[in-house]
């Protein structure tokens, strides 16, 4: 109804800059329950504006809700300049002058973070914004943790009032959880994303603030026993599926932070536990703000293919390089220069070298001593305990075993490599240096299988890719996917993507997601899924789940479009299936959504979905030549098909020798990262690791929420490949296949034990089987 309001309509209500104020509003979709209500009010005064007020911004808020993508409420809160003097308008009319008092009664007034707060919080469906000062990140925050302890208060005066119901006891923890699932991405995210470095500080610095509000709310005794008085009642006895499990879940999380333990000793664990979380967002500010640059001439970079060198050239003719993924893989794969390799190899493995290991060393300390006064044996038991893997001895066992299966094929590899060194001019009795295994691996690959992976470039553009991977998971899923252009203007930086999602069927919304897909300063170095706005249940309405797929690909150039390798495209189906897992997941509870799972099943889902990238079916549909349109010819897919375990001896090693090291470093007490990870190293790949450097300082998983799970990217390969063998392998488009993985794997998220997922998906519990043989191990 506003939005119909012309400016002659609403000339009669309103006197000076009130009309204009709120015409711009309604042109610009300026929200009124955060801005405009608090202004109305003091304009009250005015003619016509008290009495309006409530209306108007009761028929703005009606204007937002489940619509179309245009129709989606992405606000930017922008207040109009004020005017000295308003405009003629309607028929020449003119009207007077503003006071002083009146211009200053009509600025609306900066937004403060309960503002933002509550103005997110009316949004619908997207409730996330991304336009937000450095300030407002910080006031975002303090307003989430005042918001947190109202609702940690209620709990606590409804227990002391006898009030010992679901809603009263358990309903305010789960808004909590309702509301920072949605809204913390506001203040953490920026600190990954954003090209400002002010605001990813700011970002850096709310989100240490929370953390450290975390460890505080997550001590408190009183929630605690608030909970376990209620859980003793009958109405808590006979709670069934998520709210029992939601139940079981919050007591366990208070015993796990040391509630039921002495109050000294409960005090020493939350001193821990606020210091574990201070040092593992100063580890990963530290990753993400690494800049190290090499200045190298063509002459240091003979072997790199030209498109490589164009993309880097600098004026002096000199070529930039720095350690981020898109330039430094490349470089160790193709540079035939060794003192280039080695140069790059020890920068690269010395990231962050002296703080971080600072850092690494202080958490496995901490983690120790927490571990003790908890009662457990070391940090890797209380971890596993409540993972699907259940204990550390277990987790040993497997890696122990397979690290066993996998010698034989190691020493094939080295041999391989070695002699391909050899083939060089090296003497027989020379070592592969860290610095050589990557170039000679490729050189054997392409040698062996003929297999010309610059070439195999030109068939992947990143849009071709782009519109292929999204076909196949629209046609698995039941899903349709729709740009969504006014959310990617809207977004954190000019690059972002921004996709609308509805089931094929039903036509419903499910939910939204980005896509930022190029490296830039500042920007988190990886590929990962990141959940922005969690799906669930709130205040009585879903709210869809949003996600954003991060990875670093190269961007297109004046003459070509942005060339992905088959291992990029690899990464961009995996990355990309943990998009889907969290916007497929139909857990009504927001601390079951998507993604949150056991840590040794997450990766599971996105392991599996691998597959379909080493298919030539599915392969077809992502590639074609970015010049001729043409398919990759046959002779080359047949060879890059081939070549699927080329080198797997040493991959799947490598693999052991992080999660051993994981492991390793979470059973004692004091550990020196740089030698244990040598020794390891040494032990299973019988390979040396570069003097002076340690590649635990850039570990990121070690401080980023990975500690003593690592293992799970192994574990979870046992589940993924029993999954694609059993349901996918003999139609991998299969709808009937898809829908089953979404309804019974993705859907649930973490309502369950992920072992009720597999087997309610395969039909029985799942076999090693499958995952032995793709790895080209006897079982």
């Amino acid at each position: 109804a506003l939005l119909k309001l012309t400016w002659f309509n609403l000339c009669p209500l309103f006197q000076g800059g009130v009309r204009w104020c709120l015409c711009l509003a309604a042109l610009h979709h300026h929200p009124i329950p955060s801005i405009m209500r608090a202004h109305l009010a003091r304009c009250s005064k005015l003619p016509a504006a008290a009495a309006l007020s409530s209306t108007l911004a009761t028929n703005w808020s009606a204007r937002t809700g489940h619509l179309g993508c245009a129709e989606v409420d992405f606000r930017a809160v922008a207040p109009p300049a004020p005017a000295s003097k308003v405009p003629a308008a309607g028929g020449g009319r003119q009207f007077g002058s503003i006071s002083e008092a009146d211009k200053a009664s009509l600025t609306p007034p900066p937004e403060t973070g309960a503002a933002i707060v509550d103005d997110c919080l009316a949004r619908a469906p997207v409730k996330v914004r991304w336009d937000l000062t450095p300030e407002q990140i910080g006031e975002l925050s303090d307003a989430l943790i005042a918001k947190s302890k109202e609702f940690n208060d209620q709990i606590v005066k409804a227990a002391e009032k006898g009030d010992l119901t679901w809603k009263s006891i358990v309903g305010p923890s789960i808004e909590e959880d309702a509301v920072f699932g949605m809204l913390h991405s506001l203040y953490s995210f920026p600190a990954h994303l954003s090209p400002d470095k002010a605001l990813r500080d700011a970002s850096v610095d709310a989100a240490r603030k929370v953390s450290d509000y975390g460890v505080e709310a997550g001590s408190r005794k009183d929630v605690f026993e608030a909970l376990k008085a209620y859980s003793e009642t009958a109405e808590a006895k006979a709670l069934t599926g998520e709210e029992k499990r939601c139940l079981h879940k919050k007591l366990l999380g208070f015993r796990r932070r040391g509630l039921d333990l002495e109050e000294s000793v409960a005090a020493q664990v939350k001193k821990i536990n606020k210091r574990l979380g201070e040092l593992s967002i100063e580890f990963s500010k530290n990753l993400n703000e690494e800049s190290t640059k090499f200045f190298f001439t063509a002459e240091e970079l003979k072997g790199v293919p030209p498109s490589y060198l164009e993309e880097r050239k600098q004026e002096d003719g000199t070529y930039k390089v720095t350690l981020q993924y898109p330039c430094y893989i490349p470089l160790m794969e193709r540079c035939a220069v060794p003192e280039t390799r080695q140069k790059m190899e020890k920068a690269f493995n010395s990231r962050c070298l002296e703080r971080n290991t600072e850092i690494i060393e202080e958490l496995v300390q901490l983690r120790a001593e927490k571990a003790k006064l908890m009662g457990y044996k070391s940090h890797a038991d209380f971890i596993t305990e409540d993972r699907m893997s259940g204990s550390a001895a277990k987790v040993e066992s497997f890696l122990s075993e397979l690290a066993t299966k996998l010698a034989p094929l190691l020493k094939s590899d080295l041999e391989t490599l070695k002699a391909a060194k050899k083939a060089d001019g090296y003497p027989d009795d020379c070592q592969l240096e860290p610095y050589d295994r990557s170039f000679y691996a490729k050189r054997v690959e392409e040698a062996t299988y003929q297999v010309d992976h610059e070439k195999l470039k030109e068939y992947f553009p990143l849009p071709v890719v782009t519109e292929g991977v999204l076909g196949i998971y629209q046609g698995i899923l039941g899903l349709k996917f729709e740009p969504c252009e006014e959310m990617a203007k809207r977004a954190w930086h000019k690059d972002v993507l921004a996709y609308k999602v509805t089931d094929s069927s039903t036509g419903k919304l499910v939910g939204f997601f980005y896509m930022d897909m190029h490296p830039r300063e500042g920007k988190f170095g990886h590929a990962a899924c990141f959940g922005i706005q969690s799906g669930c249940e709130y205040k009585g309405e879903w709210q869809v789940p949003i996600a954003a797929l991060v990875c670093n690909f190269p961007k297109a150039t004046k003459d070509q479009p942005g060339l992905l390798s088959h291992s990029d495209v690899e990464t961009f189906f995996h990355e990309f299936g943990h998009v889907m897992h969290q916007l497929c997941s139909e857990a009504k509870l927001s601390m079951f959504a998507g993604t949150s799972v056991e840590r040794d099943f997450v990766e599971a889902p996105s392991q599996m979905l691998e597959n379909w990238v080493w298919q030539p079916s599915a392969l077809r549909r992502m590639s074609k030549h970015y010049k001729t349109n043409e398919p990759i010819p046959d002779e080359l897919l047949d060879s890059l098909l081939k070549s699927r375990n080329f080198n797997s001896g040493m991959f799947n090693m490598r693999q052991v020798v992080l999660a051993t090291f994981d492991q390793t470093i979470h059973t004692r007490a004091k550990v020196d990262t740089a030698a244990l990870l040598s020794e390891i190293t040494e032990k299973y790949m019988t390979l040396p690791t570069t003097p002076g450097t340690n590649m635990a300082a850039s570990f990121g998983h070690i401080a980023g929420g990975y500690d003593a799970q690592y293992y799970g990217y192994l574990w979870s390969e046992v589940y993924s490949a029993d999954m694609f063998a059993s349901r996918f392998e003999s139609d991998i488009f299969s709808p009937v296949a898809g829908a089953s993985y979404r309804k019974e794997v993705l859907a649930k998220g973490g309502s369950r034990d992920a072992i009720e997922h597999l087997r309610a998906f395969l039909g029985r519990d799942p076999s090693q089987e499958p995952f032995l043989k793709a790895k080209g191990l006897a079982a």
